[in-house]
């Protein structure tokens, strides 16, 4: 028996697609105003993985983020903004403030994370399609998106305590974000 036909072998091929898949999306993030772009080729790629294959991990990425790519820049840049505008509320000296600074924070990442997943399986639609839809997610399947930010928010805090985790295990949280945005889709379908 040769070590490329055992079920090992298979299973730590998917294991580096994820983390390739995974690094790649730090790279292509790094700047600021790529993320949302990025953060759509994942799951554009992991729709196409979706019958359990992994492989083509470039030519999907690259194909995802050509999906909406100028209104997803936008909407980078409207994340940066929003999430300076949080930080500037959360260090105010005042509890109501920076109570909604972490308000206004979390219900942005849930639209974020709702508009990401619209962006990734919806083909050529418009802005105020995927808006609507988006918004829309954001109210109907409220424990699914929460779920999904405070996934995000933990695996941000494991990063700032060992910064190489995220090159560890980014693959892996996107994986985890799939699996729960793919479950809220057939919740609302």
């Amino acid at each position: 028996m040769k070590l490329v036909e055992t079920k090992i072998y298979a299973q730590l091929i998917v294991i580096s697609d994820y983390l390739l898949l995974g690094l790649l999306w730090v790279i292509v993030s790094l700047p600021i105003v790529t993320l949302v772009p990025a953060s759509t080729a994942v799951l554009y790629v992991l729709r196409q993985w979706q019958d359990g294959t992994t492989g083509s991990i470039f030519y999907h990425f690259f194909t995802g983020i050509r999906k909406h790519f100028l209104i997803n820049l936008l909407v980078s840049l409207l994340t940066v903004g929003i999430f300076a505008a949080a930080n500037l509320l959360l260090q105010e000296s005042s509890q109501l403030l920076m109570i909604s600074g972490y308000v206004v924070s979390i219900v942005y990442l849930m639209f974020l994370l709702s508009w990401i997943d619209n962006c990734s399986h919806m083909g050529k639609v418009s802005v105020f399609k995927l808006f609507e839809q988006s918004s829309l997610d954001l109210v109907v399947s409220f424990a699914g998106n929460l779920g999904c930010t405070i996934l995000v928010i933990l695996f941000t805090l494991l990063i700032f305590l060992f910064p190489p985790f995220i090159f560890l295990f980014a693959g892996a949280v996107w994986k985890l974000l799939y699996l729960i945005l793919s479950r809220k889709r057939r919740v609302i379908e």
